[in-house]
């Protein structure tokens, strides 16, 4: 895997963080599928293609909060996998509280095109998946 691959899993974060969703498609490969969080209420969840995450992004991630702040702390190649260390701050719309966690996704990318993504409340969970697949 080449630089290239951060590349592209870093622009994610930065392209979902500004919601420019327009661009954030064009970083999707048309069969990308996201699997919902190891761990969370969403584990069983799937998502398939672009309109599908960028929807979960848009509606589900970014439109439930006051504020929401995602820091991609760390990315990691392992074999064919990127693994990122996020932190993760939030003001819910309904409440005064601020939530945070530090959390993981793996992600694959092939020709410069995210193909697949898991997110995972347990760091280690994300490196040893993706040592497994990678």
């Amino acid at each position: 895997m080449s630089s290239e691959a951060l590349a592209v899993v870093r622009a994610f974060f930065d392209l979902a963080a500004s919601e420019d969703f327009a661009r954030l498609g064009d970083l999707l490969d048309p069969d990308v599928v996201f699997f919902g969080t190891r761990g969370g209420l969403d584990e069983k969840r799937v998502l398939s293609g672009p309109d599908a995450v960028i929807e979960y992004v848009r509606d589900e991630i970014t439109d439930p909060w006051v504020r929401y702040d995602v820091e991609a702390e760390r990315l990691i190649q392992v074999g064919t996998m990127v693994v990122v260390f996020l932190h993760e701050t939030g003001q819910p719309r309904h409440g005064d509280l601020e939530l945070q966690s530090d959390t993981a996704m793996t992600f694959q990318v092939r020709q410069q095109k995210i193909v697949e993504a898991t997110g995972y409340l347990d760091r280690d969970e994300a490196l040893e998946a993706a040592r497994r697949t990678g």
